[in-house]
């Protein structure tokens, strides 16, 4: 059967009557929810839900809207549940073969080499590492390979998060990483790291945690400032700083400078060609990959999209204090 009409139906609430009428084809019977604590109806575990025809080689993945949209704040009873991705599996686990068309005439046989001849007329928006991905006008469309990039492992259709800039106001008062760079190091208390991260109402968001103080800005403007006691000290001084990709930390995007010309809009490979030399250290997951890097003023920690080939969040840290 042909299902790569379901990537038209990307955006559309699970109770939409062409969605129900895809479920029903693919003989799902089970409806998408958001899944809640059994002890507290209220608590979200996880905001996304999957629905899998094993058989076909299709999955859909739904998402509540509100949580598509960065809202934190909603009934999970009763908020409607998007689709937001859609899987067609052509040499994955425990999953049959999908035996249908392809959306963006890709073919059941093609390689690495023969889906991006097909989709050269998208190749500016190429972003490759492990997996190829493009920004098609539909979509975000995800292309994994197998057998040495011989033959796809899926083709993975993706809904396009909306964006959630950083406030203007907000934006036009953040510091420079040459600013930020200066800093680490040096104790809550100075002067100079005051004054550079005033604008930021530093003092407004500085807590308390376990191991010394957090500035978690990350909902308006996608940074948070970690201070650490180091080395037996008894002050409190910038440890790590780490900047967000939007939706990252269910916030904004860091509206400033990336460390080393970096943008959140980088593969993985042009991570790597921009800092110019391999990783020091380099650990690839199955959705998430991190690649860090040693310098003389700080350690540099990239984390990236497997699946997306894009940059989410990027950490400024001083020595061993590297964290996730």
């Amino acid at each position: 059967m042909d299902f790569s009409r379901a990537v038209s139906l990307l955006g559309r609430p699970s109770t939409d009557p062409d969605v129900q009428a895809l479920l029903a084809s693919l003989k799902i019977i089970r409806q998408p929810s958001v899944d809640v604590d059994e002890n507290d109806d209220d608590r979200v575990l996880s905001a996304e839900d999957w629905l899998i025809n094993r058989q076909l080689g299709i999955e859909l993945g739904f998402e509540a809207r509100a949580h598509l949209l960065g809202e934190d704040d909603f009934d999970p009873n009763t908020e409607p549940m998007v689709l937001s991705q859609v899987y067609f599996y052509r040499n994955h686990p425990e999953v049959k073969p999908y035996r249908g068309r392809l959306p963006f005439s890709i073919g059941l046989d093609d390689g690495r080499t023969g889906v991006r001849a097909k989709l050269a007329a998208y190749e500016p928006t190429r972003r490759s590492y492990l997996r190829d991905t493009w920004e098609m006008p539909e979509c975000r469309l995800t292309v994994s390979y197998v057998d040495d990039s011989a033959r796809i492992g899926f083709v993975l259709c993706l809904l396009r998060p909306p964006a959630m800039p950083a406030d203007a106001d907000d934006a036009a008062v953040v510091p420079s990483i040459a600013q930020i760079a200066r800093v680490m190091g040096k104790p809550l208390t100075d002067p100079e790291l005051r004054l550079t991260f005033a604008p930021l109402r530093l003092e407004q968001n500085l807590e308390e945690d376990e191991t010394g103080s957090i500035a978690a800005l990350t909902r308006h403007l996608g940074i948070e400032l970690r201070f650490r006691y180091l080395d037996g000290g008894r002050d409190q001084v910038l440890a790590n700083v780490l900047f967000y990709r939007e939706h990252e930390a269910e916030g904004a995007r860091w509206p400033g400078q990336l460390p080393k010309g970096l943008l959140f809009d980088d593969s993985p490979e042009q991570v790597i060609h921009k800092i110019g030399r391999p990783p020091d250290h380099l650990l690839d997951e199955e959705f998430e990959g991190y690649a860090t890097w040693h310098f003389v003023e700080y350690s540099l920690q990239v984390k990236y999209s497997a699946m997306e080939n894009c940059v989410l969040c990027v950490q400024m840290a001083l020595g061993a204090t590297l964290s996730a």
